[in-house]
Parts: C-alpha cells; structure tokens; sequence
C-alpha cells in the first residue's frame, strides 16, 4: 500500500509545538500517500490548519480520496461589544491583567456612517472575579495581539491561550498563556447539537 490510505489512531506528543511538527511531516508525504484519516486530538481543532477546508471537501466530493470533516459548526459566535462582555464574565481565580491589540476584520466591511464599526482596538483587559476592557494600554503590562475571532473562542473557552497561539490569530508571551490556561477554566460550549 505504497499510497495508502494511513489511518491514524494514536498521536503522542508533548507540547503542542511537537504537535504541529507531526502535522508537518503528515503533510511531507503528500505527493505519496493519497489520503491520511485520523482522529482530532482532545483540545485541538483540525480544521485550523486546514486552508479553505469546504472548497477541498467540493472539489474532491464522491471521489476515491474524498476531502471530508466529519463535524460541522451550524453557528458562528463572537463578541460585538467587549466591555459588556467582560463586565458580566466572573472567573474563580487569581486576576490576570494585560493590553490586548484586537483586530477586527469587520471593519474593513462596514460603511463609514454606521454606528458601529467593530471592536477593533487596543485595550487594557482584566479577567478574574471581577472583570473589564477599558481603553487604551499600559506600558507595564504584557500584551496579547488577537483576532476578535480568537479571542472569543478564548474567552468562551472553546480552546485554551496556548492551543490558539498555535492554531488561531492569537499571539502572547509564555507567561501570560500559562496564566490564561489556569484562570479560563469554564465548560466547553457545545450550543444546540444535533444527536
């Protein structure tokens, strides 16, 4: 079976660097082996490192070497006003403060006369029992560079800090991920699926 398929059931690695890697070398057997399965790891999302994963699964559709991801989002969830977020969020814990460099793709979208353009911006963001954004940075503080996508999933606790600064538009120093990881501990959002 020179071209496959591989099945792939167990992946052990350490640190999620060491993941990737493996994604890397999976990837180097491309012009080899004509279709790898394998199972989603616990605290991973394939389909972050798939580029364009539903035009792959059209044009491949009904073929020998069909391009299929066996789970699909019905939704799209993401923060509109960050202030009012954060202000109702309470985490059991020890505070965590930094500046947070939010993007927001949206706003290249928006016409200039609506009221809302976005949450794009720098903020100085607190989470712990009591938590808020407010305006602005403080040069004494380390700094989270994010997506509004990425945060979101953060702070809903889809994936922690540290597997979106592998997969997603997020981005902050080591120290500051760890923290996140032990402070954002909530339940995984699982909103209205199908069974």
């Amino acid at each position: 079976k020179e071209h496959g398929p591989f099945e792939i059931w167990w992946l052990v690695f350490q640190t999620r660097q060491q993941f990737v890697e493996l994604l890397a070398l999976l990837k180097s057997f491309g012009e080899q082996i004509n279709r790898i399965s394998l199972l989603e790891p616990p605290g991973i999302q394939l389909q972050d490192f798939l580029d364009r994963p539903f035009h792959h699964r059209m044009i491949t559709e009904k073929s020998k070497y069909e391009n299929l991801i066996r789970a699909s989002a019905f939704m799209q969830l993401r923060i509109c006003d960050l202030a009012a977020c954060l202000k109702k969020t309470h985490l059991p814990g020890e505070t965590v403060r930094f500046n947070l460099e939010l993007d927001d793709p949206i706003t290249g979208f928006l016409d200039d006369d609506l009221e809302w353009q976005g949450i794009a911006g720098n903020y100085v963001v607190t989470l712990g029992p009591e938590s808020e954004a407010r305006a602005g940075s403080d040069a004494k503080l380390p700094t989270m560079k994010a997506s509004v996508g990425a945060f979101t999933r953060m702070w809903l606790g889809v994936l922690s800090a540290s597997t979106l600064a592998v997969c997603d538009q997020l981005s902050a120093d080591a120290k500051l991920l760890d923290r996140l990881d032990n402070l954002i501990r909530v339940p995984r959002p699982t909103p209205d699926w199908c069974f």
